[in-house]
């Protein structure tokens, strides 16, 4: 009766523990097998059946149809690479689809721009698309306002483009988002606001009704924070008045 080889034996045992692969990506096989065979080497798995029961680990119920035939019945010979090969075939997005993504489907959104490019080159590869036709494609999916600087920078390299818009988009953001709050107003519309806010403090601040106050309003009788900015400011010689104001207009 022969013995096994601990040394063998405490190989396999420490190479199960070693790897430890993410469940199968449908939506990029190759760069999935590339990471798993990364795993492999830094375990030091070598045996073509240890790699094709990882594999088949992580496979689930709606893959496993794809190799059935090769779970049932495992060929004796190259498991790990026929199921690679069966797997990369049926999943693989073809050259055709990846371009039509590259042109059509493949925006900013809420991406950083060096996400966007990373996914760009992506899609890109093994499609023989120069670089100065992805620069075009990147630029033309940059926010408006960074497209003018982005396309004078031509000695610059496609990488170092994209860390330029991470730049622009994330200082010129809070600055956008601030402006489109208040679409449309002009400054008298914006004085009238800060100046209803600015009566609304005093209003919480002061408890007592002899607060010190200077303004027309306050000597008619209606309290500051009823009427609109116009009555405020001017008084009975307001041209203009905004609803809803509760200034009492002395009638003739």
């Amino acid at each position: 009766m022969s013995l096994a080889n601990p040394n063998q034996q405490n190989n396999s045992v420490t190479a199960a523990v070693a790897v430890k692969l993410p469940d199968f990506w449908k939506s990029d096989p190759t760069m999935w097998f590339a990471q798993a065979e990364a795993q492999f080497a830094l375990a030091g798995v070598v045996q073509d059946e240890t790699k094709y029961y990882h594999i088949i680990s992580k496979i689930d119920q709606s893959i496993i149809s794809h190799v059935s035939d090769l779970v049932q019945n495992p060929p004796k010979e190259e498991k790990y690479k026929q199921v690679k090969e069966r797997l990369i075939s049926r999943f693989e997005v073809s050259p055709q689809a990846k371009l039509e993504q590259l042109l059509n489907a493949c925006d900013l959104g809420d991406m950083r721009p060096s996400h966007l490019l990373a996914r760009m080159q992506e899609l890109g590869s093994g499609l023989k698309i120069s670089e100065s036709v992805m620069r075009v494609l990147f630029v033309q999916r940059m926010p408006e306002r960074v497209k003018p600087i982005l396309s004078i920078c031509d000695g610059n390299s496609l990488e170092q483009l994209a860390q330029m818009a991470d730049k622009m988009v994330e200082i010129s953001s809070p600055a956008v988002a601030s402006a489109s709050t208040l679409p449309g107003l002009g400054l008298e519309e914006l004085q009238e606001q800060i100046a209803t806010l600015t009566a609304e403090v005093r209003r919480l601040k002061t408890s007592s009704p002899r607060s010190r106050s200077s303004s027309r309003v306050r000597q008619t009788g209606t309290p500051a924070d009823t009427v609109c900015w116009y009555h405020r400011k001017y008084g009975r010689n307001a041209r203009q008045c905004r609803e809803p104001c509760a200034f009492n207009v002395p009638k003739n």
